[in-house]
């Protein structure tokens, strides 16, 4: 510290500019001296607390926990984060929070600055992200999502009701990205009287309040079997459901849910082991559409058990299925529908009772019979209180060797045991007829004639080998023969090879 010269030391406001500036400054430097001298005794003293001698590690975790208490329970009402104050302790707290990412990876501000800040100084650390509405996000929302690769938990807290809104719609495609979410009742204060529409993916269904009591579509992709049928509970008009990717490993039984007002029920990407407890667990009205999009197929045993899962709670009149369509679009494709019309003009309309799609990862060849031993399964007597079969109508479509499966369904044993005594109209497409099975069809539909079980209307098209003369032979036992063009033309020769 500076000792006053004695020139200066009787300097006062009245004495000479010069003088007063000189001396003023030198008063300076020894004020700055002293703050200097007084920052290393506070410094070297704080050294010597005991907090001082905790570890990095524990002074980090220290700081995560009063980071986190701050801003997910809703403290920081200054929207700046809570470790900025951390940062004005001390020098050493400073440097162990700048070097910390987890401390900045809470992100609630809607402040532009420090958003930026937090986004910066958390590198590449999963984000936390929780917002309460209203809010002010204009100028952080999308600020926010662009980081969405880096988002471990996104929240958006709504404090309001929504007396408007209509559809709601939570996507989380990516489950590597967004793990399985909790959305918990009530939402929207519970006041959503107009909400109809709900689809959400990767989301448990913790719903235990009926905040969607009204709701008559809902779509859920990625959630557990006993969060749905909660949910479900909840949604007494429900119309139209489709699920997709339910997890089902559950053993305990749960009792079933009526579904008393749906009207179309879909189970996509599924497998039988997945959709027979989803069905077991639902009480599903007579009259309701099914589709089934299943990742195998199976023996008749398989298809027995899923449909006495669907027809475990039938109720009122059953509808009387008419039509059949059977579609192999190639080995790793194939569909099977079931109508309630005469034909099946639209492979989506509501006449459409039963829809059964199967996906095979590696090619698979279906074996011919095993469409119609789905027929005689859902219709068996154990299943009629749900479905009746009075087949009238098939179409069969890019089958290799089916005819055979075919003929063999048709055959007439006895007189007591005749199958499909209603059918009159058979619709082949696209398929390669080979002459031993053209023989053997004429053969069965010559015999249903003598038993007064005649098939009125058969028609081709895109059909291989269907010669002249077979069409006057069938003419014999067939009241209408209808054949494309195509048929016509290249009856006699295969020329088209059926695509893997």
């Amino acid at each position: 510290m500076t000792t006053l010269p004695s020139p200066l030391a009787d300097v006062t406001s009245r004495s000479a500019t010069a003088d007063v500036a000189q001396l003023r400054t030198e008063i300076d430097e020894d004020l700055a001296a002293l703050t200097e001298s007084t920052r290393i005794l506070r410094f070297r003293r704080n050294g010597l607390a005991p907090i001082s001698g905790l570890p990095n590690e524990i002074l980090t975790a220290i700081f995560e926990y009063l980071e986190e208490e701050e801003r997910l329970d809703g403290y920081d009402s200054e929207d700046t984060p809570a470790c900025v104050a951390v940062t004005h302790v001390c020098r050493h707290w400073r440097n162990v929070t700048l070097e910390c990412p987890t401390l900045w990876r809470f992100i609630s501000s809607s402040s532009p600055f420090w958003l930026d800040v937090m986004l910066e100084r958390s590198k590449e650390t999963p984000l936390i992200v929780r917002y309460s509405i209203p809010m002010p996000l204009d100028n952080c929302l999308e600020k926010v999502l662009s980081h969405l690769l880096r988002i471990e938990y996104l929240e958006f807290r709504s404090w309001s009701s929504a007396p408007m809104l209509k559809t709601f719609k939570f996507w989380a495609r990516d489950a590597a990205f967004f793990p399985t979410g909790l959305i918990s009742g009530p939402i929207f204060q519970g006041q959503v009287p107009l909400l109809r529409d709900v689809e959400v993916d990767y989301c448990d269904l913790s719903w235990s309040l009926c905040t969607f009591g009204g709701l008559r579509t809902l779509r859920v992709e990625g959630t557990r079997l006993p969060d749905l049928l909660s949910a479900l509970r909840c949604m007494p008009a429900l119309e139209q459901l489709t699920l997709d990717s339910i997890e089902c490993n559950e053993r305990m039984m749960f009792d079933p849910v009526p579904l008393t007002r749906l009207r179309h029920i879909k189970l996509c990407a599924t497998s039988f082991r997945t959709a027979v407890p989803v069905f077991a667990h639902l009480a599903l009205p007579v009259d309701v559409r099914i589709s089934l999009r299943l990742l195998s197929i199976q023996g008749p045993k398989t298809f027995s058990d899923l449909f006495s899962a669907i027809y475990k709670h039938p109720g009122g009149p059953s509808p009387v299925l008419r039509s059949l369509r059977a579609t192999n679009h190639n080995t790793r494709y194939m569909a099977v529908q079931f109508s309630t019309s005469r034909t099946i003009k639209n492979p989506d309309g509501d006449d459409i009772r039963l829809s059964i799609q199967f996906f095979f990862d590696l090619p698979f060849i279906v074996q011919p019979d095993i469409v119609l031993d789905i027929w005689q399964i859902i219709t068996q007597q154990g299943h009629q209180t749900f479905f009746s079969g009075e087949l009238e109508f098939i179409h069969f479509e890019g089958f290799l060797g089916f005819i055979w499966g075919l003929t063999a369904a048709l055959r007439i044993e006895g007189s007591s045991n005749v199958t499909f005594p209603s059918l009159r109209i058979l619709e082949l497409r696209d398929m390669v007829l080979q002459d031993d099975e053209l023989k053997d069809l004429r053969d069965i539909l010559t015999m249903r004639t003598r038993h007064n079980l005649c098939i009125q209307d058969l028609r081709l098209t895109l059909c291989d080998n269907f010669t002249v003369d077979q069409v006057q032979l069938f003419r014999e036992v067939v009241a209408n023969i209808d054949c494309d063009q195509y048929t016509l033309i290249n009856c006699g020769r295969s020329l088209r090879k059926r695509l893997p």
